[in-house]
């Protein structure tokens, strides 16, 4: 019994020093260590969120950016194509249309059946 009950301290004494050396209020030279890890902690949750926020601000400017090439290209494509009309009707010589063309070619016959032939 006796050997059991030394035992049981040693347990106890042991398992009370553990307790100590583990709460902070009992052992302040724990304090400072957990302190400048939770601030670590602090300062890169803070770096992340920063990073995170200039990664979608690169993100939106990037797509307005991206619009912006896709209508310059469109207008530049259609101003060409008006210029390449307007430039086949002017080398057409009267500047009137292909059907009009074909219409005053025909002599203003009839048109029907005969005419088609």
């Amino acid at each position: 019994m006796r050997i059991m009950e030394e035992r049981y301290k040693r347990y106890l004494e042991k398992a009370k020093s553990v307790i100590r050396t583990l709460d902070p209020k009992q052992n302040p030279g724990n304090v400072p260590e957990s302190q400048t890890l939770r601030n670590q902690l602090l300062e890169r949750d803070r770096l992340i969120m920063t990073k995170e926020r200039e990664s979608e601000r690169v993100r939106l400017q990037r797509d307005h950016e991206e619009k912006l090439i896709v209508s310059a290209w469109y207008s530049l494509g259609l101003s060409l194509q008006r210029k390449s009309s307007d430039l086949r009707l002017v080398n057409t010589g009267s500047g009137q249309s292909f059907l009009a063309r074909q219409r005053q070619n025909r002599g203003g016959g009839h048109v029907g059946v005969d005419a088609v032939k």
